[in-house]
C-alpha cells in the first residue's frame, strides 16, 4: 500500500522537536481559577522536566498554567455520601478519586510543538482549538509574515479566559486576531475563506484513536487551503508513530477482536489482519500497511465513542483495566461502585 498524497499536509512532517527558544518566550497567560464542573485554571511550579527526551532545568522555575477539566470518569460514575446525596462535581473529594485532566499546558513539549509549527506560519492564518493561545502568541512573537489569525474555539470558558488574559492586554495582537466561538468541523464545513496555514490542535492527547477524526479534519481543511496552502497537526506523526509500533505487537498476540468495540482506523487494521496468513506476516509488511491506514481512515469524532473503543494505553494498570471493560461489546459501561 502506498500513502496517500496531500499536497497540503505532510504526515511526516514532526513536531517532537527539543529547542530552548520557545521556553523563554514569554506568554499571556490566565490567572489561576476555582475548580468547577466544566474548565479552570491551575498553576504548577516546575523545575525541571524532560523534554522530548533532553532534561530542561528552569532557572527560576516555570510556573506552568494548565486548562484544567475533571476526570472523564465522572461521565461513568456518580459518587454519594453516606446519607445517598450526590457529592457536586466541584467537591475536593470528587477530585482526589478521580483526579482532574490537564487538558491543555504551556509545559516544555507544549511549547516547543507549537513552536515548531508557529515557525512555519504565513498569510491568512486558521487555528482549530484556541488553549492558551501558545500557537498565535509565538506567531506573532516570531514576527511571521501573516495577515490575519482566525481563531476556532467552542468553549466559552477558555474564549473568556484568553481574552481577558492575552487580547485585552494585548490590543496589537487584538488587532490581528479574531475569535470564533464554534467547532472547528463546521467552522471548514460552512466558510467560504481560503488561509495559507491552518494549524489543528482540537484533541486533548496523543491517544491514536483520535487519528480518524484528525484525519477527516485534515480532509475538510484541505478543501479550505489556498494553492499553495500547508496544514500542520499537533503531535500528528507521533500519534501515527504510535499507532504503528503498536500493531507490530498486537498483531502477534492472541486478541478476541471480536469481543471489542474497535474505532475506525484499529477496525480497518483488524479487518486486514484477519484476512491474512499469520505465517506471512512480517514487521516490514504490518508498519506499511498500518501507517497506510494511520493516514488514511476518516471519520467524525461525533461518529464513534473514542473513550469506549478498545485501548491498551493509560496511566496506570487501574485505568488500562477500566478502559477495556468500557470498550468490551457485551458492557453499557461500567456500574456505579
Amino acid at each position: 500500500m502506498d500513502t496517500p498524497s496531500n499536497p497540503h499536509f505532510d504526515p511526516t512532517w514532526d513536531d517532537d522537536v527539543y529547542d530552548p527558544r520557545p521556553l523563554e518566550i514569554p506568554l499571556a497567560l490566565p490567572k489561576e481559577t476555582a475548580p468547577s464542573g466544566n474548565v479552570w485554571i491551575s498553576k504548577t511550579v516546575v523545575p525541571e522536566e524532560t523534554i522530548f527526551g533532553r532534561k530542561h532545568v528552569y532557572d527560576p522555575p516555570l510556573v506552568s498554567t494548565a486548562v484544567t477539566k475533571p476526570s472523564f470518569m465522572t461521565q461513568y460514575y456518580q459518587l454519594v455520601d453516606k446519607k445517598g446525596r450526590v457529592i457536586p462535581p466541584d467537591s475536593p473529594l470528587l477530585s482526589l478519586i478521580f483526579p482532574p485532566k490537564a487538558w491543555m499546558s504551556d509545559r516544555g513539549q507544549e511549547r516547543c510543538s507549537m513552536f515548531a509549527a508557529a515557525k512555519r506560519a504565513q498569510g491568512r492564518v486558521l487555528v482549530g482549538g484556541l488553549g492558551l493561545a501558545i500557537y498565535p502568541q509565538f506567531v506573532l512573537a516570531l514576527e511571521r509574515p501573516v495577515e490575519s489569525i482566525t481563531i476556532v474555539e467552542p468553549n466559552t470558558d477558555i474564549i473568556g479566559f484568553m481574552k481577558q488574559a492575552w487580547l485585552q492586554t494585548h490590543p496589537e495582537h487584538a488587532r490581528m486576531t479574531t475569535i470564533v466561538q464554534g467547532t472547528i468541523e463546521d467552522y471548514l464545513s460552512d466558510t467560504d475563506g481560503s488561509f495559507d496555514t491552518i494549524y489543528l490542535d482540537t484533541w486533548e492527547d496523543g491517544d491514536p484513536r483520535f487519528l480518524p477524526h484528525v484525519n477527516y479534519l485534515i480532509q475538510l481543511a484541505s478543501a479550505r487551503c489556498t494553492p499553495e496552502g500547508t496544514i500542520q497537526c499537533w503531535s500528528y506523526a507521533d500519534m501515527v508513530h504510535t499507532f504503528v509500533e503498536d500493531m507490530k505487537i498486537k498483531s502477534r498476540q492472541s486478541i478476541p477482536w471480536d469481543e471489542y468495540r474497535l474505532d475506525p482506523l484499529l477496525q480497518a487494521f483488524v479487518d486486514w489482519l484477519q484476512a491474512q496468513d499469520r505465517e506471512d506476516l512480517t514487521d516490514e509488511r504490518i508498519e506499511r500497511v498500518a501507517r497506510k491506514l494511520a493516514v488514511s481512515v476518516r471519520a467524525p469524532l461525533g461518529s464513534y465513542e473514542r473513550h469506549r473503543c478498545f485501548s491498551t494505553f493509560g496511566a496506570s494498570r487501574w485505568a488500562i483495566a477500566h478502559n477495556l471493560a468500557l470498550a468490551r461489546k457485551d458492557e453499557q459501561g461500567p456500574s456505579p461502585g
